[in-house]
């Protein structure tokens, strides 16, 4: 599906492009911005990359965390309705570090576990 990730910023929002990483840990299902996304994990052990599932109206849209000396940048690149984008991003973008941690964590668990 998704073996890698080389994004762009989507808007001012996200910071400039990100590396490329092999994300193919997961996925796991998550709710952003009240639409559905597959997260996963990436290679690096720290970095996740979030694409949008089949049903959601922001297709071909994908948001990475990258593990940075800050913290985490947040990128985004795709097509898709911007609403739906802008309400995942928000949604995102409120994450502490530890959040993210936890979804970093969450994908690299086997299945069922």
């Amino acid at each position: 599906m998704w073996a890698a990730a080389a994004l762009l910023p989507i808007s001012a929002q996200a910071s400039s492009a990100a590396p490329k990483l092999k994300c193919v840990t997961g996925p796991v299902g998550k709710q952003y911005g009240k639409t559905p996304w597959l997260v996963y994990g990436c290679e690096d052990g720290k970095s996740v990359l979030i694409v949008s599932a089949p049903a959601n109206k922001a297709v071909r849209f994908s948001f990475t965390f990258i593990a940075d000396e800050d913290g985490y940048a947040l990128h985004g690149e795709g097509q898709g309705d911007k609403k739906v984008t802008d309400a995942a991003y928000q949604d995102l973008n409120a994450m502490s570090e530890s959040d993210i941690a936890a979804l970093v964590s969450e994908t690299h668990k086997p299945s069922g576990s």
